[in-house]
């Protein structure tokens, strides 16, 4: 099960490969707003998340991530569960 700081590089990989993104990825990166995903882009990523790492994101829960460190700790929350 990955610690916090793998989340973090673990998503910030796909961001960078899957969503495209061409500036620096910080841990406060808000994903909407500074990156400007999109809904679609986002259940993606989250759909990626899941795949790799047999898990599901509450929908409930997804209300409050905002940005690259809130989805690291949910994913790193998840994967402890799993």
């Amino acid at each position: 099960m990955p610690g916090y700081q793998q989340c973090v590089e673990y998503v910030r990989k796909l961001l960078t490969e899957s969503a495209e993104i061409d500036q620096d990825v910080e841990e406060e990166t808000d994903l909407v707003e500074e990156l400007g995903l999109e809904s679609i882009d986002v259940m993606e990523l989250i759909e990626q998340l899941e795949d790799e790492f047999d898990i599901s994101f509450p929908l409930n829960d997804l209300a409050s991530v905002r940005t690259l460190a809130d989805l690291a700790r949910e994913l790193e929350m998840l994967t402890e569960r799993s």
